[in-house]
Order: C-alpha cells, then sequence, then structure tokens
C-alpha cells in the first residue's frame, strides 16, 4: 500500500514540476510496471525532474517518507527494466541530465550525466573530431551510459570493463548534498579527472550497484581511437571450449589481445539471425532438438563455439597481434580465424549479391549482423543486438524494440570465474543441463573481462504471450532459481543481479559484511528511502 504520505507527496511534486515531468496517469504506471520477467511491484508514479529541481524533489520525498526508486533510462532489460525492488515506490527517472562537458581531447576525459545514452556519447564524440571513442555495449543506443557504468556493465575494446575507466563521480544524497568524489572534491585540483585514486579513504566504490545516493554524474577515460582497427571472428567445428579460453587468456596475458574478447555458443548466435522455428513452435518442440539445431548452424554456418574480438594500435602492433592469434589457432582442426578490416567489410557489402550465391548464404541478414558487430567494437552503439531477445517470439516489431511492452521474455544471470578453460567448462555444463530441463536453450556467453576472469552471461528466453498453454514466466523464475542454486554450490557468483535476486543472493553472503552495509545505508539514508532493497537489503533502523 502506498504510504500514508504519498497523496501530500504527489501534490507537492505537482507544484515543483511541469505537468509532463509528472506522471501519473493509470496507463503510463502499467506500462512502469511490466518487465522481460514476472515481478511484483507497484509503481505509484514517474518523475522526471531537472538537475536543478533533484534536492527539492529529494527533500519532498523525506519529508513525506515516500520511497524512490532511481533509473537512468529504464532500460536495464533482463534484469528488471525500470521496475522497483521495494513495491509501491515513486520513480526517479533521470534521463533529462543530458549534459557532456568537460571534453579533454588530448587526455580522452569526459563528463557526462545520467541522461547520457551512448548514442548521444558516441555522436558528441564524432562532433568532436573523432578523436577518442566510448566503450559501448550490445543493449540499445538509447541505454544510459551512467546507468551501465554503475551497474559494473562491460563492452568489448580496450577500454570494456567500464568501471576502471571512472575517474570520480558526482552524488546527491538524499538529504540534498552533493559530494564530488576522487581530487574532484577540491574544484581546483588539476589531476582530478586523470588521477583515480584521490586522495585519503576513496568513497567511489560506495556508490556502484548501491542505493546510498543518486549518481548525476560520472568522468570517464575514453579509448584513444587507434591508428589501426581490425576484427577478427573465430568459429569452431568441434567443442573446444577449453582450448579457446585458455588460448585467448594467454594472448591477453602475452598483451596482444587488449579487446574484450566474447566467446558465443549457437543458442547466442541464432536468435540474432532469427526467430525460433515457427514449425517447431507450433508443435510445442522445446527446447530447440539437435538435428534442428545443426540445420541452422549448417545454415548460417555457425559454429560449436563463435569468437568475436578486434586488434587496436599502430599498423605494426596490429600486425603482430594478428600474427599471434595465427601462430595460436593454426593448430586447430576444424577452426576458421578470419580479419574484417574496415575496407573488407565495405567490399562485402558491395558484393553481397555476389556472395549469397557464392556461399549459399543470406549476406544481407549475415550483413545486419556482422556490421553493428565491428562497428560496435569501434565505439558505435546500434539497436540491432535487441533482435535476439525475440529468439522466441513469433516476429520482429516493425518499429523500435520495446521488450517490456512487446511481451519479450528475457532474464539475464551473469557469473564471473577465473579465465581458465576448466571454469569455463564447468559452467557451460551446468548452464546446458539446467536451461534444457526446463525446455530453454543454454545460451551462453563467455567474455575475457580480464587475463584473470571471464564473465559468463546466460540468456533465458522466452514468450511471455505465448499462447500454448504453458506457463513460461513460472518456468523462467523456477529455472533461473536451479540455475543460482547449482552454480553458487560450484562458487560461481554473480556480477550483477537482477531486482527479484537481491534478497537471495545478500543471504548467502558474510554476515558481518552485510552488516556493515546496513549500516553505511543507515547513515546514508537512515529512512531507507532512495531504491530500498537494491544490493543493500534488511536495513534495520
Amino acid at each position: 500500500m502506498p504510504s500514508n504520505g504519498f497523496s501530500s507527496a504527489l501534490s507537492a511534486w505537482k507544484q515543483l514540476l511541469a505537468d509532463d515531468q509528472v506522471i501519473d496517469d493509470t496507463a503510463s504506471l502499467t506500462d512502469a510496471q511490466k518487465a522481460t520477467f514476472a515481478y511484483s511491484a507497484k509503481v505509484l508514479a514517474i518523475l522526471h525532474p531537472e538537475k536543478d529541481q533533484l534536492a527539492e524533489c529529494l527533500s519532498i520525498a523525506r519529508q513525506h517518507k515516500q520511497k524512490l526508486y532511481t533509473v537512468s533510462s529504464g532500460k536495464n532489460w533482463g534484469y528488471g527494466s525500470q521496475l522497483p525492488v521495494s513495491g509501491d515506490s515513486v520513480i526517479l527517472n533521470l534521463g533529462r541530465l543530458k549534459k557532456i562537458s568537460n571534453y579533454d581531447k588530448k587526455n580522452g576525459v569526459v563528463t557526462v550525466e545520467a541522461g547520457v545514452t551512448q548514442a548521444e556519447l558516441a555522436a558528441f564524440l564524432k562532433q568532436q573530431g573523432d578523436h577518442h571513442w566510448m566503450d559501448c555495449t550490445g543493449s540499445s543506443a538509447s541505454c544510459s551510459v551512467v546507468g551501465n557504468t554503475v551497474e559494473r556493465g562491460f563492452g568489448h575494446t580496450a577500454y570494456g570493463e567500464h568501471v576502471k575507466y571512472v575517474c570520480g563521480l558526482e552524488v546527491m544524497l538524499i538529504d540534498g548534498r552533493v559530494i564530488k568524489t576522487g581530487l574532484h572534491r577540491f574544484g581546483s585540483a588539476k589531476a582530478a579527472g586523470v588521477y583515480q585514486p584521490g586522495l585519503g579513504p576513496a568513497l567511489d566504490g560506495l556508490f556502484f550497484q548501491s542505493n546510498l545516493g543518486v549518481v548525476l554524474s560520472i568522468t570517464l577515460w575514453l579509448m584513444p581511437k587507434p591508428e589501426n582497427f581490425l576484427a577478427f571472428y573465430i568459429s569452431t567445428e568441434q567443442d573446444m571450449l577449453e582450448d579457446i579460453v585458455e588460448s585467448l587468456s594467454k594472448l591477453k596475458r602475452q598483451g596482444y589481445l587488449t579487446s574484450l574478447p566474447h566467446i558465443a555458443n549457437p543458442f547466442r548466435v541464432l536468435p540474432g539471425l532469427q526467430q525460433y522455428p515457427a514449425e517447431d513452435a507450433a508443435s510445442s518442440i522445446y527446447p530447440l532438438a539437435p538435428k534442428k539445431l545443426q540445420q541452422l548452424r549448417n545454415h548460417w554456418q555457425v559454429g560449436v563455439w563463435n569468437v568475436s574480438g578486434a586488434l587496436y594500435g599502430t599498423k605494426e602492433q596490429v600486425k603482430l597481434a594478428k600474427s599471434a592469434l595465427k601462430k595460436q589457432f593454426r593448430h586447430f582442426k576444424a577452426t576458421q580465424l578470419n580479419f574484417v578490416s574496415d575496407s573488407l567489410l565495405q567490399a562485402i557489402e558491395k558484393y553481397q549479391w555476389l556472395l549469397s550465391k557464392l556461399l549459399r548464404r543470406d549476406m544481407a541478414r549475415v550483413l545486419a549482423v556482422l556490421k553493428p558487430v565491428h562497428l560496435m567494437m569501434k565505439g558505435q552503439p546500434s539497436d540491432s543486438f535487441l533482435a535476439s531477445a525475440y529468439w522466441r517470439m513469433p516476429e520482429l516489431p516493425e518499429n523500435e524494440y520495446r521488450l517490456d511492452q512487446d511481451g519479450v521474455g528475457l532474464i539475464w544471470c551473469a557469473v564471473v570465474a577465473p579465465a581458465e578453460g576448466e571454469h569455463a567448462r564447468r559452467i557451460e555444463k551446468t548452464v546446458t543441463d539446467t536451461l534444457a530441463s526446463f525446455d530453454f536453450e543454454g545460451g551462453i556467453t563467455f567474455t575475457l573481462l580480464s587475463e584473470r576472469c571471464l564473465d559468463a552471461v546466460i540468456s533465458i528466453s522466452f514468450n511471455r504471450h505465448s499462447t500454448d498453454n504453458i506457463d513460461w514466466d513460472q518456468k523462467a523464475i523456477a529455472c533461473r532459481s536451479q540455475l543460482y542454486k547449482s552454480l553458487l554450490q560450484d562458487g560461481y557468483f554473480p556480477y550483477r543481479l537482477d531486482i527479484s535476486m537481491m534478497q537471495y543472493l545478500s543471504e548467502h553472503s558474510c554476515p558481518q559484511y552485510e552488516q556493515v552495509l546496513q549500516e553505511l545505508k543507515h547513515i546514508f539514508d537512515a529512512n531507507n528511502l532512495l531504491s530500498p532493497g537494491r544490493y543493500i537489503t534488511h536495513l534495520k533502523v
């Protein structure tokens, strides 16, 4: 139920903000309460304040003890979208915070506010002379740069692990105070944007994956545009996951690979090329049968494992890295290693009709996937990758991708492990066996975050609007629970959580650590008004 003060708070917000900044009509709130999986949390209203209105918005929330749930773009698809962890909350949408400032062309530093999207930052850098690239993810081009970063998201380039390239945050606390971390706290420090540690205890980490404050902006390091760029793709006809992981990890340790290579199985590649076969869906044949999988793999020439990555640097550096890749993989049987330069991609586009005949492939569709991947590794975001979320849907939408409203079923599970082949195999087996037991395809992508650590992103895909009399929502929730149970038993813990798993994971944590988090929450937000339950749970006042 809404707090007793909600009506009063709403009236105060309506006096402070313009009509289009306070959303409380039934249709809009109903849409806001939709995610890509079943979760019940009532949204009371949605606020869209300007930056200079935020402090007063928080003051009203404090005065009336009304819970707020902060989002940047609200497109946290697969992890909960814009739904609050705790119901009866008001969504505080930071989408109007659009300022991009303090761009340092020489050092590659820029400050972006919470509402700046991937597309907007990429366009800004182009306008400034294309001296630097941002690192973007495979999510929507209209997703927030800040939102993904504070969730510890990652991308593909040499600057792919985003948290490592943050050099200061601007945060508003529940009482309206604004603090700047690192050397930014001193105002006139020349090294504020280039020296991460700051002076004394660093507070930056408190505001990643937390509910201790509202992150208004981040200062971000950008990747210098390299002299030379070369994408590479590896496809194997045999199941040689361990060899791939060990080989790529070795190349990263040796310094040849600076990008974050992605290693995907067919169930992460095929959804980007087509929907689930209609004839199998009509007969409720789930998951996809091995024979049909082989047919689709043959049709699209998709490997058992498929790697994408890029080489960056001077011509000499790229040449050395290319040679090292060839040397590492030349002894692998039934393995294709292809390099795609900008000029080669242009040639493929120009002669795609001829290649379609020669290769007996739909090159137009292949290019629809290949080109966005190529550009993404050059810091150019795209909405194209969202098509893969529609794997179990009967068709793609004609216009924009609105996963929540389209009934797309999607749950992301993501765990981290040492960058070693044996760990990748154990995770792969657990994922494949668990998802198949619930009639899902075990889509998985391993990403080498560093020479020491890999991430496994698992997709549970389904159709929330299915008419086959199967409760896919219930099956997906049960599948996720069993998957986490199995992975945690083996010591593989997540790096990121969806909204319904916050409480579950805290129960596996060290009690003393959780107690300290609760004490910090009490210091920063004694009434537990900011995004209650998000990563810090069980607040004891």
